[in-house]
């Protein structure tokens, strides 16, 4: 089923620091498990989520008044700043701040559910059953699980349309020089 997806360098990336800390099964991605593997210091409070580093110590401050989905959440959007991320995005310019947060994004999607783990289950085929399955497999709201499986059949699908356009372009070629020899046998 997932012949055609390719990881994109991030999930790679993902996933040999995954291997590296010995993050193997599902039931390891958690804000306590992850955080201790990576020595990441977590503090819960009433305010926004946010990562800070000073001087090599790296914090994850989670907000409280989360669920323990949004928290998870949170918390690898958070991890990605503090592993991939530098600088102060409050001084820095506009663009550089966006560029960073959409890292972050695609980090949860990635970290959460990585493709490695995901390949190793058999999925309904109706996409919000499967969604659900995600869901409680990974620990993760339904919403985000849906947006994983959509980004998976996209790629697939873009996958499968290029190999597609590649055979008609090489058929398309192949008529060409099959005209061209025929044409000076003549």
């Amino acid at each position: 089923m997932y012949r055609y997806y390719q990881t994109t360098p991030l999930e790679q990336w993902i996933d040999q620091l995954w291997l590296k800390s010995g993050i193997t099964a599902p039931s390891q991605l958690n804000v306590e498990e992850v955080a201790s593997r990576l020595d990441v210091w977590v503090h819960y409070l009433k305010d926004t989520s946010r990562a800070l580093e000073y001087m090599g110590m790296r914090s994850i401050l989670i907000d409280q008044r989360q669920n323990r989905d949004a928290q998870w959440e949170d918390f690898l959007h958070e991890l990605c700043h503090v592993l991939r991320h530098a600088g102060n995005q409050t001084t820095m310019p506009r663009l550089f701040c966006e560029g960073q947060e959409a890292e972050a994004n695609r980090f949860v999607l990635y970290a959460a559910m990585p493709f490695s783990m995901l390949r190793q289950l058999k999925f309904p085929e109706r996409m919000d059953e499967a969604s659900d399955v995600i869901s409680l497999h990974f620990g993760v709201s339904h919403e985000l699980a849906h947006k994983r499986l959509e980004q998976i059949q996209r790629r697939m699908f873009a996958a499968i349309i290029w190999e597609e356009a590649l055979k008609q372009e090489s058929k398309q070629m192949l008529l060409q020089v099959g005209s061209h020899v025929k044409n000076a046998a003549l």
